[in-house]
């Protein structure tokens, strides 16, 4: 019987894993070609240097990392709660979920989220980088020209606002993009309404198609 003090131990290793990048690529790859190799049936078994390349890639793509709700203090992301489901999963599920899960990401990698899902400590972040953005455009545009630029002052405006809205009480406003494959939210991007940060999620969304698509 597994004792819970390694069970304990297993779980704080996948949420490690998955918060910290925890899979090789070539180890990836390795596990692709195996399942392109065996069409994704149960012929495959996972060494256990791929198992524990699987679980952290499963826990960091799941769709509730990074939300407020599944966080805590000092697990402000909610790695710990999805690992300890994954702990549990046999190696068919496993791999089912990865084959799942990377047909899933592969077409919708960006998300769109209301700011009050964002956990409080990385919308303290946020906000601090809309408003250090500002500043450096408001800077940049003052120094080199005697005008700053319609571009730079339309900048700091919304800069400015997006600051404003993720700081706004009694619960932050607006939206914002949170990226699945690299668990962060995309720098630079708040939008006021959830149509204007779907836009952009798509195109996002887009592009890494049109990359994936051209990586052998």
């Amino acid at each position: 019987m597994t004792s819970a003090h390694s069970i304990i131990a297993t779980v704080k290793t996948i949420a490690s894993g998955a918060e910290h990048f925890g899979w090789i690529p070539h180890t990836m790859r390795e596990i692709d070609r195996a399942l392109r190799f065996t069409a994704g049936g149960p012929l495959f078994t996972p060494t256990d240097l791929q198992r524990t390349n699987l679980r952290a890639w499963v826990t960091a793509t799941d769709h509730r990392i990074g939300t407020a709700e599944g966080g805590t203090d000092t697990d402000p992301f909610g790695f710990l709660p999805v690992a300890a489901e994954v702990a549990q999963l046999t190696d068919d599920e496993l791999t089912a979920l990865y084959q799942d899960r990377r047909r899933t990401v592969e077409h919708n990698r960006y998300n769109v989220r209301a700011a009050h899902q964002v956990p409080s400590t990385e919308l303290h972040l946020m906000a601090e980088l809309f408003e250090t953005g500002a500043q450096g455009a408001t800077s940049e545009s003052s120094t080199p020209a005697p005008e700053p630029s319609f571009g730079d002052a339309e900048r700091t405006a919304q800069y400015t606002a997006a600051a404003r809205a993720l700081r706004a009480a009694p619960e932050p406003e607006g939206f914002v993009i949170w990226d699945r494959i690299n668990h962060m939210y995309v720098i630079a991007q708040h939008h006021a309404t959830r149509a204007g940060a779907s836009a952009e999620a798509a195109r996002l969304n887009a592009q890494h198609r049109k990359l994936y698509s051209a990586t052998p």
